[in-house]
């Protein structure tokens, strides 16, 4: 009997360690946030340098604060300061770390160009994101242990509905120089006044597709729009708009108003922007930009950012973009591809591009 006892504990005690070592991950993760947690409150604020409408600006700031606290449980300031562009703020990263100073951003905001430059100049802290934040997904890490993705964005067509009839209408880049339906817009179309949405459907289409594909476009142009100047095609200005980013973005935010504006992905799989968050290595408040950066991947975050900008992440669930995403089965560029198309630039092809489009 004692025998048999003596088995029935060994058996019990292997279980309890064998749980334990099972279990063993999940709470060094758990101790490592609480950790952050701990060392983040000490630090009590974190700033971003960006533009000052980022997120919804001063607003959306005050919102993600409460939410911020809500979910940390202690207050903490979060500071927004009017900055320069993406590449011009890597630039300045770059350039303290190298003079061995203290980041003027405890956070660095960017879309996959520059942070392909930022992974090669080694710029930022390595953070095990989805071993440490529960709800954050391997997925979501863009740069692998360097940023999450805040928000995605289409690049494609935004035209206006009263212009361009429905028959008439494209639904894809490929549509846009279709001598059955380009007369509509023959002479009259605006293009963007930059020419990285063509070299992003390099790895999709192919250089000399793209090329192709930009000759027969430059004829049909007839002015030149930045993004964000969709109210021009509102208008009438302008009947459509060959490609712009964030063209779902647009069409959530004038629709509601009554305004005719149609957006739709240019490509399948459509090409995107990826906008992600990271901690420069020599961020003045490492810690509390950890906790912002992981929180803005949450639902409650992600809300503030469909209210004031329209934008979202598509790997957060339930968020516009996510919806949209899943009800019309589309496939969105590998982020991958994207990084060795802006590691591996191709000058060539992009001063041909320049020549033939923005001459």
């Amino acid at each position: 009997m004692t025998d048999r006892l003596t088995v029935v504990r060994r058996l019990a005690l292997l279980n309890v360690l064998i749980a334990f070592w099972l279990l063993s991950p999940q709470l060094a993760a758990a101790q490592k946030l609480e950790q952050i947690v701990a060392e983040a409150k000490k630090e009590g604020e974190v700033t971003l340098v960006a533009s000052t409408s980022t997120f919804g600006g001063k607003k959306g700031f005050t919102e993600l604060e409460a939410l911020f606290a809500k979910r940390y449980g202690f207050k903490a300031k979060l500071n927004l300061s009017g900055g320069p562009s993406f590449p011009q703020m890597a630039a300045r990263i770059i350039t303290e770390q190298k003079a061995g100073s203290k980041s003027s951003t405890d956070m660095y905001l960017g879309s996959d160009g520059t942070f392909a430059d930022m992974h090669e100049e080694k710029a930022l802290e390595k953070v095990n994101w989805a071993g440490i934040f529960p709800w954050v997904t391997k997925e979501m890490e863009i740069s692998p242990q360097e940023s999450l993705l805040v928000y995605s964005s289409f690049h494609g067509i935004i035209y206006n509905s009263n212009a361009i009839p429905k028959d008439k209408a494209p639904k894809s880049y490929e549509d846009l120089i279709d001598p059955a339906l380009s007369p509509t817009w023959a002479g009259k179309m605006a293009i963007p006044a930059y020419i990285h949405w063509l070299i992003r459907l390099t790895p999709i289409w192919g250089k000399e597709k793209v090329l192709n594909f930009a000759r027969k476009l430059a004829p049909l142009a007839g002015g030149r729009l930045r993004q964000g100047e969709e109210e021009r095609i509102v208008s009438g200005e302008f009947p459509i708009m060959a490609s712009t980013g964030g063209p779902l973005e647009a069409m959530w935010k004038w629709q509601p108003k009554g305004a005719p504006l149609v957006g739709l992905a240019g490509s399948s799989p459509a090409t995107s922007s990826y906008y992600q968050l990271g901690v420069p290595k020599n961020s003045v408040h490492p810690n509390m930009a950890k906790l912002f950066i992981a929180f803005m991947t949450t639902r409650e975050a992600q809300s503030v950012l469909e209210k004031q900008d329209y934008r979202s992440s598509h790997l957060v669930e339930g968020t516009i973009l996510a919806k949209f995403v899943k009800s019309n089965k589309i496939k969105l560029q590998d982020p991958k591809q994207l990084n060795e198309v802006f590691l591996k630039a191709d000058n060539g092809l992009e001063e041909e591009l320049n020549k033939i489009l923005l001459k």
